[in-house]
């Protein structure tokens, strides 16, 4: 587990590096890396599973500004901050931290949480990994990689994420020679049975998103991450925002027409 921990106190630090080796939920395998100012932390960005930052840090770059700046390279990691003082929510709201940490917090209460944020980082891990074979080549991806995945001529054509898809072509190639899709001959059928215990929904026969990249649930379609809007079918309206509506634990209300 790759822990990054940005503070520009050591003590702190120390204190929080103790109580996440004693949650239960923390393995053996578990590889800290402090970071003194946001800029540190920027510079030496690596594929963390998990961040703790405290919203202010010294004198340079706070903490809000170094979380928006890393959901900038990543849209996944899971971010907790980790504070003194409280924050506005609305300040920090499209960051999308997990959680909001007082320093203040009794040893017991510091320990409760972090148990449940470690549980979900093992739990992320554990999801699993997705082989695509293309032009002779083979792709392993994370169900966090696909934004959805459509029919395409006799198999699937799979939507990535940015991240992904700079990860696969590097950063020699410009925005507009990047191939954001990858192409296979694997049927959605099949990837719909392997994929639908893990946040996969038909929103069309010809589709299956990926609620976890799901922005918003408009009347008629479901904006997705990277600017995608996919239409929902009217005879599927009833069961997509059901399934939407599980996965994250809320009712969607939709105001139907005279149509419908």
């Amino acid at each position: 587990m790759k822990i990054a921990i940005c503070d520009d106190c050591l003590e702190d630090i120390r204190q929080l590096e103790e109580c996440i080796k004693e949650s239960k939920f923390c393995p053996q395998d578990q590889d800290f890396s402090e970071y003194f100012s946001g800029e540190a932390l920027l510079a030496d960005y690596r594929d963390f599973d998990v961040i703790f930052l405290d919203m202010k840090i010294g004198e340079g770059m706070n903490g809000t500004l170094t979380a928006q700046n890393i959901r900038k390279r990543d849209t996944n990691v899971i971010i907790l901050f980790y504070s003194e003082f409280e924050s506005p929510a609305s300040r920090i709201s499209s960051i999308r931290p997990y959680d909001y940490l007082l320093k203040k917090y009794s040893k017991e209460e510091l320990t409760q949480c972090l148990d449940i944020v470690l549980e979900e980082v093992q739990d992320r891990e554990e999801l699993p990994r997705l082989p695509v074979v293309c032009d002779g080549k083979i792709f392993i991806l994370r169900i966090s990689d696909i934004i959805y995945i459509q029919i395409y001529r006799k198999g699937s054509q799979i939507w990535l994420t940015d991240k992904k898809t700079e990860e696969i072509w590097g950063s020699g190639f410009s925005e507009k020679e990047r191939k954001q899709t990858i192409e296979t001959k694997t049927r959605l059928k099949e990837y719909y049975q392997k994929l639908k215990d893990y946040g996969f929904i038909y929103a069309s026969e010809s589709y299956i998103i990926n609620a976890e990249k799901v922005v918003s649930r408009q009347k008629d379609f479901v904006r997705m991450q990277g600017g995608h809007n996919l239409s929902v079918v009217r005879r599927m309206k009833k069961a997509f925002d059901e399934e939407l509506g599980k996965l994250y634990g809320v009712r969607y209300n939709r105001v139907r027409t005279k149509k419908e």
